[in-house]
């Protein structure tokens, strides 16, 4: 009797460290993810880090903002890269790359269904916390960005240098260096913020429902 109470307690005590994980997976993918979408998707992105820096106005504004909305509807399946201005070797290279944008997406879908079946109120503020700290060491890499950028992430995702952009390409004038670096900045605050917020809701909602039932 008592090495079944056990194994039950030690099955349930494993499902519920599975159940964290799982749920702490999920949260943190999703809450980096919906910012990252606004960086890639959205061209008032594009348009507002062409303030930023000075790339876009080497080509000027109209051809700028026609590579903008064609690189954006290309990367949303809405439409091609047209333009006269996008080189053959950038065209491959924003194909392999949307490539893996899709692939996010299909794991944004996954992540999705497990936080729904893994979803538990009481958790979930503690999670959103530990992901909110997590998170923020990411602004460590900001110092050595370039190096990252260039010597890590790129080699890590792709096997050519095709992403190496030159004069000659548009997205050396809309997406310069500086575009990501400021992009993953903003990805990094965003997601803090949507964790912080979903900590400090959930918190103060579960620290109301447990007034509640004491007062009861």
């Amino acid at each position: 009797m008592i090495r079944k109470l056990r194994t039950r307690h030690f099955v349930i005590d494993l499902r519920n460290r599975l159940k964290g994980i799982l749920l702490f997976i999920s949260l943190f993918y999703l809450t980096v993810y919906l910012p990252f979408t606004f960086t890639v998707y959205v061209p008032l992105w594009y348009q507002l880090n062409c303030r930023w820096h000075s790339r876009c106005e080497e080509i000027g504004h109209e051809r700028a903002q026609t590579g903008i909305h064609e690189l954006t509807s290309f990367l949303r399946h809405q439409g091609e890269l047209v333009s006269i201005s996008w080189t053959r070797k950038e065209k491959f290279h924003l194909a392999q790359a949307r490539d893996i944008i899709d692939r996010l997406f299909l794991v944004a879908l996954s992540a999705t269904v497990m936080l729904l079946l893994t979803f538990d109120r009481g958790f979930v503020p503690r999670k959103a916390l530990v992901n909110a700290a997590v998170i923020i060491c990411f602004l460590a890499i900001l110092p050595i960005f370039e190096p990252f950028w260039k010597q890590f992430f790129h080699p890590l995702l792709f096997n050519n240098e095709l992403w190496k952009n030159t004069p000659f390409d548009l997205s050396y004038y809309i997406m310069p260096d500086q575009f990501f670096k400021v992009s993953m900045t903003f990805v990094i605050a965003m997601s803090c913020l949507i964790n912080l917020t979903i900590w400090f809701a959930l918190r103060n909602r579960n620290n109301s429902k447990s007034h509640r039932d004491d007062d009861r």
